[in-house]
């Protein structure tokens, strides 16, 4: 037996342990970036959702947390690649809201999205009008 013939056979040792490992690395990469789009793709919602929902001024709270959560869950349906079926809790008062989605996806259960938002209510302009140095006429007028 030639020295050849043995080099041969620890090549297909060597992609027999190798290929198998290139494989698991792929399938964890692909899933690593699902489970990145959906956590980006839930803080962007969460803030687009709640500063449409926050400003209603004619809403009470409850109206708007129903407004905001409605609004959220149709917009994760159509965007969300890996989580399934995410709570969504929302909790508005007159200063702030308060916005938390979280859910795990098919693959590693254990690993979970956790995404919390607190979005204030700030509306300078009405009380900036209401000022009395902005609505007191100016002497000789």
């Amino acid at each position: 037996m030639n020295r050849w013939s043995r080099k041969k056979g620890r090549f297909v040792l060597e992609a027999a342990y190798l290929v198998p490992m290139v494989c698991l690395l792929m399938v964890y990469l692909v899933y690593f970036t699902l489970y990145a789009h959906d956590c980006a793709v839930c803080a962007h919602t969460m803030i687009e959702a709640g500063m449409k929902g926050i400003y209603r001024e004619e809403k009470t709270s409850g109206e708007m947390e129903d407004l905001i959560r409605q609004e959220l869950q149709k917009k994760l349906k159509e965007r969300l690649l890996w989580m399934e079926a995410p709570d969504i809790t929302v909790d508005v008062n007159p200063v702030r809201a308060r916005i938390r989605v979280s859910g795990t996806g098919p693959f590693l259960r254990k690993i979970r999205i956790e995404t919390e938002r607190t979005l204030y209510r700030i509306s300078p302009c009405p009380a900036l009008r209401m000022k009395l140095f902005l609505t007191r006429k100016k002497n000789g007028e």
